[in-house]
């Protein structure tokens, strides 16, 4: 009897530490460093030039009138696009408004609070990842109601899309007692609209930085391997630490792949990690530094900064943040300044010049 008692004990045991290191960080058998000087920072000699390729103006007769764009969803025809007030629209490439996808209200059909969106032509499915419901609303392109999964274990601020399966990135409901904030991960198969690990997550971590949300295109890939990165405040806990890390995703729980060094700045120097996305083996971060903002791509490849371009700051917001679409190209959301008629913004898209991206 008493054996029995010492083998439940050691499963117990086991399976509470089994269970504990799902949000470990292991400790890397190689971390990579990449040196960010002020001087490259502070920068303007090697800005690049971004160059424009088009703009879609989406203040035509009609269209809505949008207030802040949480997300936005291009397929070759076709625009999609989710504003806090309007909730999920869609447009075409002349930025004519076509329909609103869904609507807003407590029905099983609708969204409360949509935050993020995924759309894929070639499966005619378009998502909604509802924040304040904690689910995920399918569409076809359409526009017509397929169904609603399952509550997720978190609320949903971005999808990812990884060979054959979607993730679901989700902020945890809860500050762990630390104050941390949890970051949760489910799936969805796009053919069958399985969601999968809809009650326990696929993987989950804990982050420094408490406002997941800001960040909602933090995961990214280079060869065959999944980044992930989502910036804490530099200065946590009143510790100015002039550095930063990128991790690398196993399984069910992260490993430290690069860590950002920010040299030669002092001790009043807070720097801040406004937003930051990943994408083909760059790092773009949007970095705040006495009340100026910076677009620092770093090359992750080569392990080196790329450049360093200071942001306008009149009227500036997250929107004028170049996002990446798909290979060289980017977009950024332009608003005109405060007084103008119009009330709706253009969408611009761009491409770095080649005088600044040889190394692709």
């Amino acid at each position: 009897m008493k054996y029995t008692k010492v083998i439940i004990l050691f499963l117990c045991v086991s399976l509470f530490e089994n269970c504990t290191q799902k949000n470990n960080i292991e400790k890397p058998k190689e971390l990579h460093t990449i040196e960010i000087k002020k001087d490259i920072l502070l920068s303007e000699v090697n800005e690049p030039q971004f160059e424009a390729l088009d703009t879609i103006d989406l203040e035509r007769p009609g269209n809505p009138s949008l207030t802040s764009i949480w997300d936005i969803a291009f397929t070759e025809n076709h625009i999609f696009l989710v504003d806090v007030k309007q909730g999920f629209l869609k447009y075409d490439y002349e930025g004519n408004f076509l329909k609103k996808i869904g609507k807003k209200g407590e029905g099983p059909d609708e969204y409360l609070t949509p935050m993020a969106i995924y759309a894929d032509e070639k499966e005619n499915i378009a998502l909604v990842g509802d924040y304040g419901k904690m689910v995920v609303n399918f569409y076809d392109l359409e526009g017509n109601f397929i169904s609603t999964s399952k509550k997720l274990p978190g609320l949903p601020i971005s999808f990812y899309r990884e060979e054959d399966r979607v993730l679901v990135i989700q902020e945890g409901r809860d500050f762990d007692k630390e104050g941390l904030q949890t970051v949760l991960i489910s799936s969805i198969v796009p053919t069958t609209l399985e969601l999968k690990h809809p009650e326990n997550s696929l993987y989950s971590f804990t982050s420094k930085f408490n406002k997941m949300h800001s960040f909602p295109s933090a995961f990214g890939q280079l060869n065959d391997t999944i980044l992930f990165y989502f910036p804490r405040i530099l200065g946590f806990d009143g510790i100015i630490d002039h550095k930063d890390t990128i991790y690398r995703m196993e399984e069910d729980h992260l490993v430290p792949e690069y860590q950002l060094n920010f040299t030669e700045f002092g001790q009043e120097d807070t720097l801040q990690i406004e937003n930051a996305e990943i994408n083909d083996g760059y790092a773009s971060i949007l970095v705040g530094y006495k009340k100026e903002s910076y677009h620092l791509m770093l090359d992750l490849k080569s392990k080196t900064p790329k450049f360093s371009m200071r942001l306008p700051s009149e009227g500036y917001s997250f929107e004028v943040f170049p996002k990446h679409l798909k290979a060289d190209t980017y977009f950024t959301i332009i608003r005109d300044q405060e007084g103008s008629e119009e009330e709706n913004p253009k969408i611009v898209l761009s491409t770095l010049n080649s005088g600044t991206n040889k190394s692709r």
